[in-house]
């Protein structure tokens, strides 16, 4: 046996943010918005759609597309690079919440390809340890209070949102083909979210350095980092499974803007069926990203059995990674 993703889940908070109001915020048109990110809407999440509530709900889509039963899931695995505490960890609230029994839990920080390496270590950790045979995956960001709205790049791509896998045994043959990992950290501190770190603890916030608690985000060095690093890891995830480009069916990417994006179907030659995106509507949604992306590419039948799915991502520091399935 193998293991592999079996079903997917998703939650995208109600609130609707327009370019109308993101316009109004930085007092930049609409046309430069569009223009910049390819993002028409994106979805902040309300007091009451807390980080573990917007976990929670897309897990239990996620349970209930399976088949399996949620006292039946071993592990949960939470990416996210926040908790709503320093600690104990999203997971565990995630467990205690959907009330599950005999079951581990840890979160990872990887940023936005954080799902991606959630899935390749569930799927490795099925196949090493039998006595595991369900594991929930769930990607979680609540973006929307460490924008910076005095700076446009800080501000105008992201999005609030939730989404979960269940992994699962699956025939030998199907499931996670080959997957890979390389961090480039010559742009270390090019995305990053300094305050309430080691460095700067929440106790030290104040009036002058309230920016150092905002996301701060130098937009070309991603490009730079992006156009370079991403091929790269995909191709070597190709080579590891012997899969020649043209054979994939469909390319999952981190939502990061549209034109990126575009950039990477056209580095590629890839045709608009050989791509999924989510973007235009619901920004980039950071961890949660690429499993929102998933569920909507499986909802809208892009994936069926046999298909072969490459997921890919980059996160902050810069962490790339590329997973290849055979769909279940």
């Amino acid at each position: 046996m193998s293991a592999g993703i079996i079903s997917t889940g998703k939650y995208i908070p109600k609130t609707k943010i327009t370019n109308d109001v993101v316009s109004r915020k930085l007092k930049i048109s609409k046309k430069i918005i569009l223009e910049k990110t390819g993002i028409k809407t994106r979805y902040f999440a309300s007091k009451k759609e807390s980080l573990s509530y917007m976990a929670v709900q897309a897990a239990k889509q996620a349970i209930r597309r399976s088949n399996v039963t949620k006292d039946s899931i071993n592990l949960v695995i939470c990416c996210n690079f926040e908790a709503e505490y320093k600690f104990p960890c999203l997971a565990s609230k995630i467990v205690k919440d959907l009330n599950l029994n005999n079951c581990g839990s840890f979160d990872i920080n990887a940023n936005c390809t954080g799902f991606q390496i959630g899935l390749t270590l569930a799927c490795e950790k099925i196949e090493f340890d039998k006595s595991i045979n369900n594991i929930l995956v769930v990607g979680s960001a609540l973006q929307s209070k460490y924008l910076d709205w005095s700076i446009p790049e800080n501000s105008i791509y992201f999005g609030d949102g939730s989404g979960a896998a269940i992994v699962s045994r699956v025939p030998k043959g199907f499931g996670l083909l080959a997957s890979d990992i390389i961090t480039d950290s010559k742009a270390y501190e090019d995305v990053r979210l300094v305050g309430s770190g080691n460095l700067l603890p929440a106790k030290f916030y104040n009036s002058r350095n309230k920016n150092k608690f905002l996301y701060d985000m130098n937009g070309l060095e991603t490009w730079k980092q992006v156009v370079v690093n991403q091929p790269k890891i995909i191709r070597s995830v190709l080579n590891k499974a012997k899969i020649k480009l043209n054979q994939v069916d469909l390319f999952i990417f981190h939502q990061a803007n549209k034109n990126l994006l575009n950039y990477l179907s056209s580095k590629f030659k890839l045709s608009k069926n050989k791509t999924y995106t989510t973007v235009e509507r619901h920004g980039n949604t950071a961890d949660a990203s690429i499993a929102i992306t998933l569920n909507e590419a499986l909802l809208a039948k892009k994936i069926k059995k046999g298909s072969l799915v490459l997921i890919s991502g980059v996160g902050a520091g810069f962490v790339f990674g590329a997973s290849l399935f055979k769909w279940y």
